[in-house]
């Protein structure tokens, strides 16, 4: 008797706390959502991984791909990496003084991820747009330690923010898959 109630204990609480990890990114998007309502750039930036987010935008840009030139010069494509390499040296220090708390929560209100006018706007006066809600966002699981999230009737070639786990039931905006060129 005593074996089957520790038993139905411990499946009770193996699935709740499956439960719990399972919905750990729907909570950590609601605080989000809380923080930019409220404007709390200290709330928010406890759930966003700034220098990752600006890597991640510096990988999509192009913004130098760390390729060293006796690479290129073996494949042939030097003009190639000299345009990358010559992005790089502008867009760099561009991502850096743009992705921020303000910018970032531009583009949460905005539902996609993007430099955009409004984005710059609220990265240079680092105050983001007022007024604008945050769209009901849908995630997506992409393996244990990822989940990608986004407007919900936005569509995959949108783009997507990600979340990176950090622990168990703890979450990090932490890369953004932007939009597709046409």
């Amino acid at each position: 008797m005593v074996l089957k109630k520790l038993v139905i204990s411990a499946a009770a609480a193996s699935v709740i706390l499956a439960t719990a990890s399972y919905f750990s990114p729907h909570w950590t998007v609601y605080r989000m959502r809380v923080a930019i309502e409220k404007r709390d750039y200290k709330a928010f930036s406890s759930h966003a991984d700034f220098p990752a987010l600006r890597a991640s935008f510096k990988r999509q840009l192009g913004a130098g791909d760390g390729v060293p030139a006796t690479e290129a010069h073996a494949g042939g494509n030097v003009l190639d990496w000299l345009g990358r390499e010559i992005a790089g040296l502008v867009t760099s220090p561009m991502i850096d003084s743009l992705v921020g708390p303000a910018a970032v929560m531009e583009m949460l209100n905005a539902g996609v991820p993007g430099l955009n006018r409004n984005v710059i706007t609220s990265a240079l006066t680092r105050v983001p747009a007022a007024g604008e809600a945050m769209p009901k966002m849908e995630i997506d699981y992409r393996g244990w330690q990822r989940a990608a999230f986004r407007d919900a009737e936005a569509s995959d070639k949108d783009g997507s923010f990600i979340l990176v786990r950090s622990g168990w039931w703890s979450w990090r905006l932490a890369e953004v898959e932007l939009p597709q060129r046409p």
